[in-house]
């Protein structure tokens, strides 16, 4: 670089990273939202009349509020991104591992309540 020079632009990560990565949250939702269906679904036969379905409601409720909480820091991270131009690529990752957790806490409550 000769003096006088202006030197060029560092390569900024912005949103496009944590976009990317989001793919893979999308798939996770689709593929926990079909076995969710699934569960759902077939479990209410064995127990019907003792089954708890208040309960078995909360656990729906929970499961959609967990994918909705992802769905919500995943789009922060790609706004905090495409402003800071920092990589938060990781954020997706992390948002995913909530849908997934949330599919097991409201499995667990569900079983509970069928039970």
């Amino acid at each position: 670089m000769t003096i006088g020079t202006v030197p060029p632009p560092a390569r900024r990560i912005g949103a496009g990273a944590v976009l990317a990565v989001a793919v893979l949250q999308v798939v996770a939702i689709v593929v926990t939202v079909v076995l969710w269906f699934f569960y759902t679904v077939f479990a209410g036969g064995a127990c019907a009349p003792s089954c708890d379905w208040a309960t078995a409601d909360a656990a729906g409720t929970l499961f959609v509020s967990a994918i909705a909480a992802s769905i919500l820091v995943t789009v922060t991270a790609a706004i905090v991104a495409r402003r800071t131009g920092r990589d938060f690529a990781w954020v997706p990752l992390a948002s995913t591992a909530l849908v997934i957790a949330g599919y097991c806490a409201a499995a667990a409550v569900f079983d509970t309540a069928m039970r």
